[in-house]
């Protein structure tokens, strides 16, 4: 009889071929529609930013509609403080939108005015466009420029609320008034007085809260350039021309805001085009070509023009050790007028000794087209 023990047998259990073939088929499925899921969704999410962005942008393009409908002649007389108000007021809700808009937000337009009149009921339109970055080349190349950019332009019109329809129009001017038809004259009926509206008694009124005045804008220049001179701190209460700025190109000027009080807005114009909204203590600036400038700094709603405060000139040259033939050339070339040099007479080419114009003099009497000049041996 055999005792040894017998190998125990192995229980193998083998699942259904079916089912393996099953778990392999959805993984690749899923493979395949994972991508096409996640453009669907990357293409949903880009539409839904242009959406938000464009209901934003028309709400923008509302605001400044209304604020020029009832200010429409900040645009007319150049109001400044105004306009920078109107730019604030977009400004504000321009800081959610995902687009670039301009730099400088665009002013309103009057399509229905009549040159340099807005009249009451007439249309005042604000258009503003703006750049969307879209994150979806595809829907990029289907809706945008291909670059990943989706231009998109919003409008609003608002009729102009300023005035009376019975009022000539904001700025008149124009045709003559006609004169008036003349009429039956008419008893006015005569009412009672109407009462005099109390409070209950223990009812306290509301405050009223005064309106703010707008501050007293004060700045001055200093010159940071070679050959010049003049602005400094001006004396109390400063003129609108004290202290002139007097230097050649290029002339540099630190210009200082002593505007006491908060600056919640500031626009400087320096008078030859460029401007600064920087409401910093000192606003740096320079001057390329040579005229006469006046300078505006706006803070809120106040405003200071110094008038003819930056001066822009010519320096005589030092002719001493030149030769008369070179002395046209160098007067012109400082900036003076050709015809009021004056060569006195001498031998030949002769080396220039004398001038009646110091030489290194800024802004010489007469100025770069009056000053008058004599250079001899």
């Amino acid at each position: 009889m055999n005792t040894s023990p017998t190998p125990a047998r192995l229980r193998v259990e083998r699942r259904p071929a079916g089912r393996r073939r099953s778990k392999g088929q959805s993984l690749a499925e899923f493979a395949l529609f994972a991508p096409v899921l996640l453009l669907v969704l990357l293409i949903t999410i880009d539409v839904g930013r242009v959406y938000l962005g464009w209901v934003s942008l028309n709400n923008v393009a509302r605001i400044g509609a209304n604020f020029a409908a009832m200010n429409p002649d900040a645009w007319q007389s150049g109001n400044t403080a105004i306009q920078l108000r109107y730019r604030q007021l977009m400004a504000k809700d321009t800081r959610g939108i995902n687009c670039t808009l301009p730099g400088t937000l665009p002013d309103p337009t009057f399509p229905d005015a009549a040159p340099n009149t807005y009249n009451v009921g007439s249309r005042v339109r604000v258009d503003l466009d703006c750049n969307f970055r879209l994150m979806t080349p595809m829907l990029s190349n289907l809706i945008g420029d291909g670059a990943g950019n989706l231009p998109v332009r919003s409008s609003a019109s608002f009729a102009i609320r300023y005035g009376t329809t019975d009022a000539p129009p904001v700025g008149g001017g124009g045709a003559a008034t006609p004169s008036p038809s003349p009429t039956l004259p008419i008893p006015t009926p005569t009412l009672p007085p109407l009462p005099t509206p109390t409070l209950p008694i223990g009812v306290t009124p509301p405050p009223v809260t005064p309106t703010p005045a707008p501050p007293v804008v004060t700045f001055y220049g200093t010159p940071t350039s070679p050959d010049s001179f003049g602005g400094g701190a001006p004396a109390s209460p400063p003129g609108p021309t004290e202290n002139q700025i007097v230097g050649i190109p290029t002339l540099g000027v630190t210009f200082t805001n002593t505007t006491s009080g908060p600056r919640n807005a500031c626009l400087w114009t320096f008078g030859d085009g460029g401007t600064s909204t920087s409401c910093n203590n000192n606003v740096s600036y320079s001057y390329t070509t040579r005229g006469t400038y006046s300078v505006t700094l706006v803070v809120d709603f106040g405003i200071l023009t110094r008038t003819d405060y930056v001066l822009v000139g010519c320096k005589v040259p030092a002719f001493s050790g030149a030769r008369k033939n070179a002395a046209s050339s160098m007067w012109t070339g400082a900036g003076f007028a050709a015809a009021n040099l004056t060569e006195l007479p001498g031998t030949g080419n002769y080396m220039i000794g004398y001038q009646s114009l110091a030489g290194g003099l800024v802004n010489p009497p007469g100025g770069c087209s009056g000053a008058t000049i004599q250079v001899g041996p």
